[in-house]
């Protein structure tokens, strides 16, 4: 469900493709620092984004080391953390928990079940350190699970849910910037959702799993069309979240976190439809 929320590293120039690396690189060291390689095998750009979100916004110092890893121990990188580093990797572990829960418990993987047993520490750990947000995802998380039972076909409702996953996510410190970064994060939230669900409809239908946009394919005469409906949808969700986001007095990074916005996270929507979309 998570991973659409990345740049458009074609439009990037070269210093910006680094600054984002820089950040990803640091926020999987934090990852293994913190949780171990359980946890950085649940690394994703979606929270990359958020680090460059609330980095820009709040400014927190920085640090900057160089060094080698697993997966590129032939060349030195960069790594770029700050606090919201620390925070970004503790909710990519919460939403990582939730994500193999559901993948046991839709299709029972035993990959998913794997994972449950390496991250059930770390997302305990997770869980007590915010108590608050634990809660309120995992009670978004339950009526979501409950609207998939029900086997609804309110886009709104259901993707809603995740959106408010999201929101909470994005909501560092419940300061004044509160409703615009919860007004980013649910419309990431419904994005997410919504696009993962359209991607997954041939597999899902295969496997008897429930999809929200199933129900709505036999309301179009071509797929043409049903792909039209999708689109104006989630580019509807994309012109709501980047209204809140323009609100916000963010200087550093803009240009790359707009290139997110506006054109990285319709990637995966250009590669299925091989098309260039004009964001």
């Amino acid at each position: 469900m998570y991973g659409y929320v990345t740049p458009n590293s074609p439009e990037l120039k070269v210093r910006e493709q680094d600054e984002v690396n820089a950040w990803y690189c640091g926020l999987c060291s934090c990852l293994k620092e913190n949780f171990g390689r359980a946890g950085q095998l649940t690394l994703n750009h979606d929270m990359n984004f958020l680090i460059l979100l609330l980095g820009g916004l709040y400014e927190p110092e920085k640090h900057r080391s160089v060094g080698r890893c697993i997966v590129h121990p032939l060349t030195k990188r960069v790594f770029l953390t700050s606090k919201i580093s620390g925070y970004a990797a503790d909710m990519n572990i919460l939403l990582a928990w939730y994500k193999v829960a559901d993948d046991w418990k839709d299709e029972k993987k035993l990959k998913a079940r794997a994972m449950m047993t390496g991250l059930r520490g770390s997302a305990k750990k997770v869980m007590q350190k915010y108590p608050e947000k634990a809660k309120a995802v995992s009670r978004a998380f339950k009526i979501l699970s409950r609207f998939e039972q029900e086997g609804s076909a309110d886009l709104d409702k259901v993707s809603g849910q995740f959106g408010k996953v999201m929101s909470e996510v994005c909501d560092i410190y419940g300061d004044e910037w509160s409703s615009q970064l919860r007004g980013i994060g649910f419309s990431l939230g419904r994005f997410i959702y919504i696009m993962d669900a359209y991607e997954d409809m041939k597999e899902d239908e295969e496997k008897g799993i429930y999809n929200c946009l199933s129900k709505h394919l036999k309301n179009f005469d071509t797929k043409e069309n049903f792909d039209e409906f999708v689109y104006n949808v989630l580019n509807n969700i994309m012109a709501e979240c980047a209204k809140n986001f323009e609100l916000l007095p963010i200087t550093e990074n803009i240009e790359i976190i707009r290139n997110i916005i506006y054109a990285g996270v319709w990637r995966r929507w250009e590669e299925l439809h091989n098309v260039k979309c004009s964001k």
